[in-house]
Formats: structure tokens, sequence, C-alpha cells
């Protein structure tokens, strides 16, 4: 692992330190009002705003975001906004998508950053675009509260598996671990903790209501995390001091978070999620514009 002063970042010292832990208030706001462990902001945000290269930026933020799902997950427990059995279906299944992701990135990197680090910067950042806009659609496209059988109940896949505690049957299991799967590749490529992409999935696909949701994608987000911050770690791609000071910040502000959950309606929560997932896929295409042609 790395130490603080040799990164390369256009802060140092103090003023990163307190950057990170500024940066870890929001982002622990977000894990606990939204469910997501705060990868779709973090990785992208540590490359714009503080400098700090993809690969240590997607394994320090899957570091971090075993704290902020960890605290989130143990909030929501208590609240009754985690459905176990889904939980421990998919996040077996991103265990693997995540080992399968932090191999894929490192073979990007070389394949693409060995003679030019631009091309590699650009790749990610088209990535991390194409992800928050689709979770974007994901999101409009639910109607929220709705009779319909969600997708994973009509899918003629078996075995099937019931979700008592969602008054969910027959779903296909073999769907949940494609699922999963396929989250988890996300997960260890881009250091996405999990809720950007599980939230809408877990309302669209499985047919969780919203809360149930994201209380169920931060213990996802558990998983998949520990996995990939396993294997980036094992390749110096992890630093404690970036962790560290997220952390300080999150731990405070995901209990904000999730203090605020429960007093939005889940119309306002899928509006506000939209708005930010498209925020932040603007500020990077932007600055995709911008490296392409600058």
């Amino acid at each position: 692992m790395t130490g603080l002063y040799e990164i390369d970042a256009h802060l140092t010292g103090l003023w990163l330190l307190s950057g990170l832990a500024a940066f870890g208030l929001v982002i622990g706001i977000l894990s606990g009002l939204f469910g997501v462990g705060g990868g779709f902001m973090v990785v992208p945000l540590l490359k714009l705003v503080f400098g700090i290269d993809y690969p240590l930026a997607v394994g320090s933020s899957l570091s971090f975001t075993i704290g902020t799902g960890a605290a989130g997950m143990l909030r929501h427990m208590r609240l009754g906004n985690v459905e176990f059995k889904t939980t421990l279906l998919l996040g077996s299944a991103t265990v693997f998508g995540a080992i399968f992701g932090a191999n894929l990135l490192e073979f990007l990197k070389d394949s693409l950053g060995g003679t030019d680090e631009r091309h590699f910067t650009l790749l990610m950042h088209g990535l991390f675009v194409l992800v928050l806009l689709v979770t974007a659609w994901m999101v409009l496209r639910n109607p929220g509260e709705t009779t319909q059988r969600p997708l994973l109940a009509r899918l003629p896949l078996p075995p099937y598996v019931d979700l008592p505690s969602a008054n969910l049957t027959h779903i296909s299991l073999l769907g949940l671990f494609v699922l999963g799967l396929g989250i988890g590749v996300f997960k260890g490529l881009l250091g996405i903790g999990g809720g950007v992409l599980f939230v809408p999935a877990l309302m669209v696909v499985v047919g969780l209501q919203v809360r149930q949701a994201i209380g169920t994608s931060l213990g996802v987000v558990l998983f998949g995390s520990i996995a990939g911050t396993i294997k980036y770690a094992q390749r110096g791609n992890v630093n404690l001091w970036i962790v560290m000071s997220l952390l300080v910040g999150s731990v405070v502000g995901v209990q904000i978070g999730v203090w605020a959950c429960q007093k939005l309606h889940a119309r306002g929560l899928r509006r506000w999620f939209v708005l930010l997932v498209l925020l932040v896929a603007a500020v990077l295409a932007v600055d995709f514009v911008r490296k392409a042609w600058g």
C-alpha cells in the first residue's frame, strides 16, 4: 500500500486529508440516503478533483465502501429495510464478479495505458458515463409501487426461491446469480460500491420496494467490496490514508443520510437520485471532451 506522499495528486499533506474528509461527509450522506456505496462519485471525483490515478482510486474506493456499507446496513437493519436472503444470494455472486472485474481493469490499463495514460482515462470516463446513464434510465422507467410481477418472477429459469420478507415468490435463482455476477464485474472494474446499480435493479428486476432495495444493496456492497479490496491491495492499489480520511467524514454523514431517507417520500428519493446521477455523468462527459479534443 502506498504512503500519503507517494500519491500523484493535485493536493498534498493536510490539504489533501482535509479535502478527502469533507468529501467523505458528502458521500456518507448519499450512502445513507440513496443506498449507494458512493463509488460512482468517489472514483471519478478522486481522479478529477484530487488527481489520483484510476487504479488507486478504484482500490481505495472499494475499501472505503466497506465502512460506509457496513454502517448504512446496520442502521437499515434496525429499521427493517434489509431482505437477508436476497443479500446473501446476490452478494455471493458479486464476489466472483468483483474479482474478474479487478483483473479486467489491470488488463485494460496495461493494454491502453502502457504508452499513453490518456487513452485509459478516456475509456474509464466513458464507462462511468455509460453506467450512470443506464442507471438513470432504469430508475426513471420504474413506476415505483406496481402490481406487475417483477422480471425474475416471470423468468422461466429454474430453480426458484421465495423471498418471504419482501412478499415475493417464484424468483429465479439463476437470474439472481447472473444479476449479482454482472454487477460484481462493474464493481471490480469501476470501484462502484453497488448501490448505484443495485438499487434500481432490485426494484425493477427483483421487485423490492425502494427502502428495502436501499438497505439490501448496502448488504451486497460488503461482499464485493471486501473481495475487490483484497484483490487491489495485492497490487498496492489501496491507500489507507485515502480510505481513513474518507471514512472520518462518512461515519457522520451516513447517519444523516439514513435519517433523511426515512423522512422523504419514495418518489422524491428516485427523483433526487436521478438528478445526482446525471450531474456526475455530465461532469465526466465534459472532462472526456476536454481530454479527447484538448
